[in-house]
Order: structure tokens, then C-alpha cells, then sequence
């Protein structure tokens, strides 16, 4: 590495910074931006200073968006009256292309974790107790992964939700086998999770 530019290692220690991205890939990647790809690169660089300059959170929901209020919130057909919480924007995106839940999102921008240092100070919790106070909110619904984090988080939101709106519908998404999945190769907590949320046939 040392035997490289000065600007490329730069770049390189940029993109080794992003999630999932090893040094031999963020090396491989500002190299070729570097020599074989600076059309691709001069893209790069005014899409990161369109997203810089333009990029924030919703100032209700916390969802990605160019104004203050992103298009969902500002959807006066949209359920305002069920809430349904995700870990990120992604999550929301997935979930809108099913074109199914007609209700409104709030995005925590990340999940409790100790490990991580995380905790709930550092995720989107705050605004989303505000919300919760209004009477219009019928239902909060927890969509956040069946994982360890997830579930403390949803534990976590669950009672707070309670103290500040006792009687209030909060929800969770079912857990169990997956379109197309197989019996044999699922764990036991997911047979177990199935075997609960067992509906009428």
C-alpha cells in the first residue's frame, strides 16, 4: 500500500470504511476508479455531492428523502393511524414494494445493541414515543429482524410504547416458515416461532 499514491490510499481507506468492505476490495475498487473508470469516478463524486447536499431524514418518520417531510408522510391517502417501525430505510423500501401496507413507517435507524455500543439514545426512538402520543395512532406494528437485537429492540419499544399510550395496539410481524422453505433445513427456533403463530386452515 505504501507504494501507491497518496490520494489513492486515501480513497481506498474511504471505501474500506463501508460496511462489508475488506481492504483487498476497497483497494481493488480505488484502483480501478483511479485508472481505468474516472468517468465512473467524476459520476461517483457528483452523486456523493448531490446526496451530501441534499440527502436528510424525514422530519417524521426518519426515512431517507430530498424535502423535509418525505412522500409517504405527505400521502394524506396513507393510514396515518398504524404505525410500522423498521430498522432502516431498505426494510421500508422492501416492504413498499409489496404495495400492501397502506399505513405510515417510522425508521429507527438502527437497532439497540450493547456489543456495538449502540443503545437507545442512539437510534430513533425519541421521535417515535412523540408519535405514539397522539390519539390518532391506533396501532404500532414491529417489523425489525427475528434476531437477538431485534427483538431486545422490539422488547425495548414495547414498553415504552406502553408507558406513554397504555391500551394501545402494538403489533409484531409473524415468524415462521418462509414461502418455499424446507423443514428439514430450518432451525428449531423457526419451527418453533411457526408452530405459535399457527393460523385457522
Amino acid at each position: 500500500m505504501a507504494a501507491l499514491p497518496k490520494e489513492i490510499i486515501e480513497l481506498t481507506d474511504s471505501f474500506s470504511s463501508l460496511p462489508n468492505v475488506g481492504p483487498k476490495l476497497s483497494a481493488r475498487i480505488a484502483l480501478y476508479l483511479s485508472v481505468n473508470a474516472k468517468d465512473l469516478a467524476k459520476k461517483l463524486s457528483d452523486s456523493l455531492e448531490g446526496v451530501i447536499n441534499n440527502i436528510s431524514k424525514c422530519n417524521i418518520c426518519g426515512n431517507v428523502t430530498n424535502k423535509d417531510i418525505c412522500s409517504i408522510c405527505d400521502d394524506d391517502s396513507r393510514d396515518k393511524s398504524i404505525i410500522l417501525i423498521v430498522e432502516d430505510s431498505l426494510d421500508l423500501i422492501n416492504i413498499e414494494s409489496t404495495k400492501e401496507f397502506k399505513g405510515v413507517y417510522h425508521v429507527l435507524g438502527g437497532v439497540i445493541s450493547p456489543i456495538n455500543g449502540i443503545g437507545p439514545d442512539d437510534i430513533n426512538v425519541t421521535s417515535l414515543i412523540k408519535r405514539a402520543e397522539d390519539v390518532v395512532i391506533k396501532e404500532v406494528i414491529l417489523a425489525l429482524n427475528p434476531n437477538l437485537e431485534g427483538d431486545s429492540t422490539s422488547l425495548y419499544l414495547k414498553d415504552q410504547l406502553e408507558t406513554v399510550r397504555p391500551g394501545l395496539s402494538i403489533t409484531r410481524l409473524a415468524k415462521g416458515i418462509p414461502m418455499g422453505g424446507d423443514l428439514e433445513y430450518l432451525s428449531g427456533q423457526t419451527i418453533i416461532d411457526s408452530m405459535k403463530s399457527r393460523i385457522n386452515f
